[in-house]
């Protein structure tokens, strides 16, 4: 469900302000994105393309339509579709001895649909990119795919989560080595905190609440609570705006660095 307390949307309406940018929401239903819906009817420079991200064949066909729009071209690739996994993500590693199908299943659907299927996105869309001026491939990745954030708040749980966000970071290093000739820049990144839907279904409860809260001071003892989603896409486009060939294939924070997490 895309609703105004997303990335996803987050993003959409700050670039959209923009009449100059043409701004390319793929989504998988247009049954579920009433508020995106209506922000469209709104701005002319919103285009709402239907696929799934897990069919290769599918994003073909969304990439030939967001080409008739632009000419065959897209200067930002913005990959920030994504799951939590299955029910299984609160578990911690040693709790999954003796359940091998719930382990498998704990990592298999989270590399699924947080790695593989962001690598079918940039398989579709590469060539557009490669015509495009800024030519730029950003992941919304995690801080939980960082071992020094994961190491030092203990938090052991979200597995298979951590584990697909972390691989995705290396994936995007290496289409940044491998594209670095042509002039494409890649860049994973953490969003921080931030107060979305999704956020909020894990950290809603007090108990859960506090228990994040406690894992994050030890990190930074400033942090009270998730940042609004329209601060967190404004720091995060000015480190897509600042992405050079220099800093390309990083994991960063949404503030352009490696220790600010939130």
């Amino acid at each position: 469900m895309l609703t105004r307390a997303s990335l996803q949307f987050g993003f959409v309406d700050n670039l959209s302000v923009d009449p100059k940018n043409q701004v390319f929401a793929i989504i998988r239903s247009r049954g579920t994105a009433g508020p995106l819906e209506q922000l469209a009817a709104k701005r002319k420079n919103i285009h709402i393309v239907v696929t799934d991200i897990a069919d290769p064949k599918k994003l073909e066909q969304a990439a030939a339509e967001v080409s008739k729009v632009t000419a065959g071209s897209l200067d930002v690739l913005i990959l920030n579709a994504g799951s939590a996994g299955p029910e299984t993500s609160v578990l911690p590693p040693t709790a999954f001895r003796g359940k091998e199908e719930a382990l498998e299943k704990e990592i298999n659907e989270n590399v699924k649909n947080n790695l593989i299927s962001n690598i079918y996105v940039i398989h579709a869309f590469l060539d557009l990119v490669r015509n495009g001026k800024e030519k730029k491939i950003v992941f919304i990745s995690s801080s939980s795919g960082d071992v020094e954030f994961t190491r030092i708040t203990g938090i052991a749980a979200v597995l298979g989560y951590s584990a697909a966000k972390a691989g995705m970071n290396v994936v995007m290093t290496k289409f940044g080595a491998e594209l670095a000739q042509e002039g494409i820049k890649t860049l994973s990144m953490s969003p921080g905190w931030v107060d979305t839907d999704a956020a909020r279904e894990v950290t809603g409860e007090p108990a859960v609440r506090k228990f994040m809260l406690d894992a994050f001071h030890k990190l930074d003892q400033s942090v009270t609570g998730p940042i609004p989603v329209d601060e967190s896409v404004t720091d995060m486009l000015q480190v897509i705006q600042n992405l050079t060939e220099a800093n390309s294939g990083e994991f960063v924070t949404h503030h352009g660095n490696h220790d600010e997490w939130f």
